[in-house]
């Protein structure tokens, strides 16, 4: 069975940090697909995860980090204009943001992403878009969790995952000491 209506939501007592909500505060982490939506909770091969399609309220007003995001441009040799530069600014907050963390629990990764989203909660927006690494949908981390509503729910199967990667250049050879 998929998990009741109440489990779609976080729990108010048990959240955990995210790349949005600090620990403790829940905000209601929802994808623009479902495949997105899966492969952001990172499932074993035979995992059962339970889907849910949500349906806000009313309208909400979101920043949307996601545009520039499959920008390539990491450096520049002279200053650019203001233009390019804001937008590469909002390119790497997008990347920031859609850059998983790694599994060391020491580590405050998310601290960044979480001042740039407190920031802009403060302000009275309803939330974050920005791009997922792990799926082609986007990513939405709404402040609010009363602000969707569950409107159905069905649990799948996962039958595969997908790995693509390249080599670095961090490569080393090890050698076999010489025979005595």
């Amino acid at each position: 069975m998929p998990f009741s209506r109440d489990r779609m939501k976080p729990r108010v007592w048990a959240a955990h940090e995210g790349r949005v909500n600090p620990k403790g505060i829940p905000y209601l982490y929802v994808a623009t697909t479902k495949e997105t939506a899966v492969a952001e909770v990172r499932p074993h091969v035979g995992a059962h995860v339970s889907v849910g399609v949500f349906r806000t309220a009313r309208a909400v007003e979101l920043i949307d980090f996601s545009v520039g995001h499959d920008s390539k441009q990491d450096f520049f040799f002279e200053e650019p204009p203001p233009k390019v530069r804001e937008e590469h600014i909002w390119a790497c907050v997008d990347r920031e943001f859609s850059e998983p963390a790694s599994v060391e629990p020491d580590l405050a990764e998310y601290v960044p992403t979480q001042i740039i989203a407190e920031y802009f909660k403060s302000k009275g927006l309803d939330g974050v878009v920005y791009k997922s690494r792990l799926g082609d949908g986007f990513n939405i981390a709404l402040f609010n969790v009363a602000a969707a509503d569950l409107t159905s729910c069905s649990l799948v199967k996962v039958s595969g995952v997908s790995y693509v990667f390249g080599a670095l250049e961090n490569t080393y050879h090890v050698h076999a000491p010489p025979a005595a």
